[in-house]
């Protein structure tokens, strides 16, 4: 959702989208976000291993781990900005889970036999198929041998990924192997493993899935790292309720600048920049002209 933010003394502040709350109904218009926040392209090391037929837009497949993602990742790292680094790790992560799909409309992304009411952008053919713990499912689109699905196999394998990532952030002098013996050190996998168990055993709600992690980080219980939607607008805009025009209905607080949210809401807007400077050649190769309007 647009915020269009005013401040009291002029000015005011548009945030950009990031997401769309429901892949099962993906926006047209704002599937130009979904190649730099969801389903990283893999560029030539897509051409080299897909076997979808794509045509023109093969480069925009998703590839776990793939070349573009650590870019991504890499530079926010080195902006040490927590906020960019957390939307990084999620397009990193969404590139095991995202895989063989591309990030707009494109038939390779079809599912035969679904319903056309959903237009074929990501995975929404599949439904929340490729995002679910403890699910194995087909994918009718790729080679029989490589059509079964284990969820669990790909979240392990990103997981390892992005401990190494978050590891050596912590511990600059350190490389992967050292990152790698301490994962292993850790039994991290197995820990992963008991807690994936649990969230699927006692329900699919967040709150189920909060429990379960915190087995792993007792830190998480802490009131500081304690989640609730929409807690970081509630603390730096202020609504009013009986303001009918949007565009005078949300107001920043004194705190605006340094709060979470405008600085996450920064963040998106620097990711996006960024990953769609990196990635204009694939646009252009595939004769895409993507546009990122805010109306």
């Amino acid at each position: 959702f647009h915020y269009f933010v005013n401040y009291k003394d002029g000015g005011h502040f548009l945030n950009e989208i990031s997401q769309t709350m429901d892949i099962t109904k993906p926006s047209l218009k704002r599937q130009n976000i979904y190649p730099l926040f969801h389903f990283i392209p893999g560029g030539k090391e897509s051409e080299e291993t897909c076997t979808l037929k794509c045509g023109d837009t093969k480069c925009f497949v998703t590839i776990p781990n793939n070349e573009n993602a650590q870019m991504l990742l890499k530079d926010a790292f080195d902006s040490g900005d927590l906020y960019r680094i957390g939307i990084a790790i999620h397009a990193f992560a969404d590139t095991w889970s995202h895989q063989n799909f591309i990030g707009f409309k494109d038939k390779a992304n079809a599912r035969i036999g679904i319903t056309r009411l959903i237009p074929n952008i990501g995975h929404a053919d599949f439904f929340h198929e490729p995002d679910k713990i403890h699910n194995e499912w087909k994918d009718i689109r790729l080679e029989k041998r490589k059509s079964i699905i284990n969820n669990d196999e790909r979240f392990l394998d990103a997981a390892k990924h992005i401990f190494i990532y978050l590891y050596r952030f912590k511990n600059p002098v350190s490389d992967d192997d050292m990152a790698a013996l301490k994962y292993e050190e850790l039994n991290l996998e197995q820990q992963l493993k008991d807690a994936m168990d649990d969230s699927y055993f006692l329900g699919p709600d967040d709150k189920a899935r909060i429990k379960a992690y915190r087995k792993i980080c007792n830190e998480l219980k802490l009131k500081k790292y304690q989640y609730h939607s929409n807690t970081w607008r509630y603390d730096a805009v202020e609504k009013k309720e009986m303001e009918l025009d949007l565009f005078d209905k949300y107001w920043a607080k004194n705190n605006f600048l340094e709060s979470d949210w405008y600085k996450f809401q920064k963040a998106v807007i620097t990711h996006r920049d960024y990953a769609l400077d990196k990635f204009m050649p694939l646009f252009e190769k595939a004769d895409l002209i993507p546009s990122f309007s805010i109306s």
